[in-house]
């Protein structure tokens, strides 16, 4: 039963990822967390750090570690499968139909596409965004977008300007 509920959870996470990577972690979490309560936020966390120092999407990485988690090396082949195998089918499928129907129609799905991707990238940006702009992260945000944009030093070498603006933020948090 345990392998059912992970095919069907990670079939959720890969149907549902439009965008890639991190407009994706909204979506994991909500499976993950609330859904079937395989992990804590704090287990989320760390399996999101591990997912992403590992090669290979977040997504792939997170179902091969909760899989094997739940129900050993059958539980992270399902979960593995269905978070790949899932949007497969569904891509062939989606795009056998739109190759039958009248031309331009490829291009009006990706259109109807861009508004779904980018509310996921929104909700994927919120929270990380009311942690960062608490104190004094407008200013920083603001000063090294004034030096990048003003600052011809800064525009001809980037990363004097991701160095500058570290040592910024190591010295201020």
């Amino acid at each position: 039963m345990d392998l059912l509920k992970l095919a069907w959870g990670f079939a959720q996470v890969g149907i549902g990822a439009f965008g890639g990577g991190i407009s994706t972690l909204p979506l994991i979490r909500h499976i993950l967390v609330d859904n079937y309560g395989w992990l804590t936020l704090d287990g989320f966390n760390q399996v999101l750090a591990l997912a992403q120092v590992t090669p290979g999407p977040i997504a792939v990485n997170a179902a091969t570690f909760v899989g094997f988690q739940r129900a050993g090396i059958s539980g992270a082949s399902v979960a593995t499968l269905s978070v790949v195998g899932t949007p497969l089918l569904v891509v062939i499928a989606v795009s056998a139909l739109l190759q039958c129907g009248p031309e331009g129609c490829m291009d009006r799905f990706r259109s109807a596409l861009r508004p779904t991707v980018a509310a996921l990238l929104s909700l994927a940006f919120l929270p990380l965004a009311r942690t960062a702009f608490s104190g004094v992260g407008p200013a920083l945000l603001f000063t090294a977008g004034l030096a990048a944009l003003r600052l011809r030093f800064f525009r001809e070498n980037p990363p004097a300007l991701f160095l500058l603006f570290g040592l910024a933020g190591l010295a201020l948090f």
